[in-house]
């Protein structure tokens, strides 16, 4: 009888790999790393620079980590293609982290692909500072942040009860915030507060954490999960109190003070000033023209129905969203103050920044929570980009573009782009712009029918011309 010698049977294995995957390049690596039960594989994962690809690279080895000390060696740049049999080729990094997570180890065969250009396409550059240890980080990488405390909660069947949102606060800086929580969860039993600042999930940081990140962390967590937080929002007990009692609580009055105490001198009489003019009540104030405002909008749970432009990845870039419809059946919709083209500039605290992204914009303000203090901007008159643009099509084809009747207000705006088509491909129209003309028929006032004919119809070369909302600086 045959037998295989072990190293035989390997290289067998590793040809069989290397034929699977002969697409991608000749430089397939296998690796089998341990990971010990106090120490992880070490391993730092980040997806493709070009956001419309999905790929895992590793971008950092920790010294402590088996993955620094495989044979062969793992390099920063790598990208991993399977992880004992689950193929990653193609998926998210996000993903790819709670896989490998999630499996039960402790060997992992992890199959690589290395190429001399990868770093070129990690998303982040490679890091450099790790962790004193992975399982014990220096005591004071929290020591900046106010009232940090370790809450233990345990996950059950209706898991954590947390909604969480990034945003910047003044203070803490940038991170991820506790935005609300479920009556009754497990999180709100165990101390857990809105405005809590989340530092770490089992010891996991989540500083210079994305939302994406974050949230597939506390998903991928089972039984007791541990959460290191902070109160940025906490007051110093340090400062001396503004209104002369020092040692007393900001709701305490004199007569609160512990016995002995002096009590404060019965002031002279001054006259009295003019009697200031009370806020408006943000849950009633109606919106005002050319003046930010901050306004209260009560959502109970419910969606919002609100159609939104802005965005870092879209042609109308700025610090903040415009509503380009409402639906009469949401929240805003119901509320009745808002209207298509206010700007959004901030939600529950959270300040819309140029550098977010559409999804982004959207996911910080479409939030499910029982109210929402929007910060507001009424442009008026409301200010557009005129764009007009020349777009050549074979005969029979279509130019990609379809149209959306609005719920507020007449005439269409631009719908989906059909991908690949000549609008698509030109890429100076965007879906949200509104549709002025084609060939020189005015359309502003023209309904869906009309408008989509318009652009049936159209020649095989063909002038389009849109207006875009602007968002308006601070």
């Amino acid at each position: 009888m045959e037998t295989i010698s072990e190293d035989a049977e390997a290289e067998l294995e590793l040809d069989k790999i290397r034929k699977k995957y002969a697409s991608l390049g000749d430089s397939i690596i296998v690796v089998k790393l341990e990971r010990s039960p106090k120490a992880g594989l070490g391993l730092s994962l980040a997806g493709h620079r070009d956001r419309s690809r999905m790929a895992v690279f590793i971008c950092g080895l920790h010294p402590a980590g088996s993955a620094a000390k495989s044979s062969p060696p793992i390099k920063v740049g790598d990208e991993i293609l399977e992880v004992n049999g689950i193929v990653l080729h193609g998926r998210c990094h996000l993903n790819a982290s709670a896989i490998i997570k999630g499996l039960v180890g402790p060997v992992f065969k992890i199959i690589l692909l290395r190429r001399k250009a990868a770093l070129e396409d990690v998303a982040v550059k490679p890091l450099t500072q790790f962790p004193v240890g992975l399982d014990e980080e220096s005591e004071d990488r929290f020591a900046g942040y106010k009232g940090v405390r370790d809450i233990t909660i345990k996950k059950g069947p209706a898991g954590l009860g947390i909604m969480i949102i990034e945003g910047r606060h003044t203070e803490a800086g940038r991170g991820i915030f506790v935005s609300d929580l479920q009556e009754g969860s497990a999180a709100e039993q165990a101390g857990l507060n809105i405005g809590d600042m989340i530092l770490a999930v089992n010891r996991d940081s989540l500083l210079s954490c994305s939302y994406d990140a974050a949230a597939a962390k506390l998903k991928h967590t089972e039984g007791v999960v541990i959460l290191t937080v902070c109160s940025p929002n906490m007051k110093d007990p340090d400062k001396e109190d503004p209104s002369g009692t020092s040692g007393a609580s900001g709701n305490q009055t004199p007569d609160a003070l512990s016995a002995g105490a002096s009590r404060p001198q019965t002031p002279r009489p001054t006259p009295s000033p003019a009697k200031a003019e009370p806020p408006p009540d943000p849950a009633t104030a109606p919106v005002k023209p050319n003046q930010e405002m901050v306004i209260e909008i009560n959502s109970n749970n419910e969606h919002l129905g609100v159609v939104l432009l802005g965005g870092s990845d879209t042609l109308i870039n700025g610090a903040g969203a415009v509503i380009l419809d409402i639906y009469k059946a949401g929240a805003l919709g119901r509320d009745g103050r808002l209207q298509v083209g206010d700007q959004i500039r901030e939600c529950n605290g959270v300040a819309l920044t140029d550098k977010m992204a559409h999804e982004r914009v959207c996911l910080s303000i479409k939030l499910k929570a029982p109210k929402l203090k929007l910060t507001v901007f009424r442009p008026e008159p409301v200010q557009y980009e005129d764009v007009e643009v020349e777009l050549a099509r074979k005969a029979g084809r279509v130019l990609g573009l379809t149209c959306v009747a609005p719920v507020q207000g007449t005439g269409v705006y631009i719908g989906d782009l059909l991908p690949g088509s000549p609008a698509e491909v030109d890429g100076r129209i965007q879906k949200g712009d509104l549709l002025v003309s084609v060939d020189g028929k005015d359309l502003t006032g023209a309904d869906y029918i009309a408008a989509a004919t318009a652009l049936k119809l159209c020649a095989n070369k063909t002038v389009i011309k849109v207006k875009r909302f602007k968002i308006i600086s601070k």
